[in-house]
């Protein structure tokens, strides 16, 4: 059995799509009341509630799902209808998702009857595993939120460590995998801050992030999982350069950092801290993930790009749902670059909005697998519908749902592996012969 830490720097394989359906259906049939409700409940500002889709009163699925497939997930659903439709489950109103009356009426309608959650998943694990959500406005004269209870049956996320966490707590007991993606830094259309530009794209690009003058959109660094690729992307983008670059781009990244080597003044990490009471170490020097230890090439204590020195810039802002945010504040023209996924930006080009990306070389940008999970919370009545679903996310026809909206699909090479968590909440792969 692997271990955790070697397991987590690698692509997961993915289960060919037979095995998917055995284990998919071998775990519906084998769930249990094991787990206990814990810890507080998840927080969303009340202006996010436009992530959320159908009425969890009157569902008969209830799906939380990593909020970036919100770029294709009314295709996927209206896919699903005609799928779940075909299957002989009649009387399907095939405006499920996205297109269904915004009215007490409407929202008891049999086409209503799907809850969808496209939000971060971190914020999606904290619900599951306390089983309530607040949803405020962040004013602190708002001191009466309101409250949503959801027994989730699903759950995706691209963040293992999550699938770990509600494994060792007994809401899940395997995951699959179906579908990758990448990060771009995303700007406006003509890129007019120049970022990644000539004569090495890579280590202008990392020197672009890091420069007083260019406005940043960075992620929520407890809430978003997805900035943990973000911040492997950074520190394989400052190992580039110093490996790379010229002694002068070199000793440029060493004078940038130690501008954020602590928070400056009006930063997003020093009003997390101030007012929200947040207990990261922002300082670069004593967080491991900001400083080099062990490298053949570079010394210890050197300073190194992690989404750390991004936040401690002063005019960085910190979304809290970055795939609605960091579009709109580009489009806007109060950021001037964010880390978005290709997913998102393809969305976005297709949408007509002036946008446009540069997308790190693979060597420092390496693609990320979705997987999808079976809870323990799922109702006795969900599991049918449940079960549909998950095949349908692993047919032919949803897999390219996903592709047409820029996701990717699993290698060759990932293709014949499972995997699944023991009681600890380790990780295990185990190789399918079919």
């Amino acid at each position: 059995m692997p271990n955790n830490t070697a397991h987590l720097t690698r692509c997961i394989s993915a289960t060919l799509v037979a095995l998917s359906l055995a284990v998919g259906a071998n775990a519906v049939a084998a769930k249990s009341k094991t787990y206990t409700l814990q810890g507080n409940c998840a927080q969303l500002p009340a202006d996010r509630t436009t992530e959320f889709h159908g009425n969890p009163m009157t569902s008969n699925l209830n799906l939380a799902m990593a909020g970036n497939q919100w770029v294709v997930f009314d295709h996927f659903m209206q896919a699903f209808n005609e799928y779940r439709d075909a299957s002989g489950e009649k009387g399907v109103d095939l405006t499920a998702i996205g297109n269904q009356p915004r009215t007490f009426a409407g929202l008891q309608n049999k086409g209503a009857d799907y809850f969808i959650e496209l939000i971060p998943p971190g914020q999606e694990r904290d619900q599951i595993k306390s089983g309530c959500m607040l949803l405020g406005n962040e004013d602190e004269r708002n001191f009466l939120p309101t409250s949503i209870q959801v027994d989730f049956d699903l759950f995706t996320s691209t963040n293992y460590n999550l699938m770990q966490d509600l494994a060792r707590s007994g809401f899940v007991t395997e995951a699959v995998p179906y579908i990758r993606n990448q990060l771009t830094l995303l700007t406006d259309e003509t890129n007019s801050s120049g970022i990644g530009t000539t004569p090495d794209e890579t280590i202008d690009a990392t020197l672009d992030l890091l420069d007083p003058n260019i406005r940043v959109s960075e992620v929520d660094h407890i809430n978003e999982g997805v900035h943990r690729g973000i911040n492997a992307m950074y520190q394989r983008m400052d190992e580039y350069t110093r490996l790379n670059g010229s002694v002068a781009e070199v000793a440029a990244l060493d004078a940038a950092l130690a501008l954020v080597s602590d928070p400056q003044p009006g930063s997003p990490a020093e009003t997390r801290t101030i007012e929200e009471g947040i207990t990261t170490n922002f300082n670069l020097a004593t967080n491991a993930a900001c400083h080099y230890t062990g490298h053949a090439s570079i010394p210890d204590g050197t300073l190194r790009l992690c989404e750390f020195a991004i936040l401690n810039k002063a005019n960085t802002h910190e979304t809290r749902v970055h795939h609605v945010e960091t579009p709109s504040r580009i489009l806007a023209g109060e950021s001037d670059v964010g880390p978005v996924w290709v997913s998102e930006l393809q969305l976005a080009v297709n949408n007509g909005d002036p946008v446009s990306g540069y997308q790190p070389i693979d060597e420092v940008n390496v693609p990320v697998v979705y997987s999808v999970a079976f809870l323990a919370t799922m109702s006795n009545k969900h599991k049918r519908l449940a079960q549909l679903w998950y095949e349908f996310l692993l047919s032919p026809e949803g897999q390219q749902i996903y592709l047409d909206g820029g996701f990717t699909a699993l290698t060759g090479t990932e293709k014949g592996e499972r995997y699944s968590f023991d009681n600890d909440g380790n990780l295990i792969i185990e190789q399918f012969t079919p």
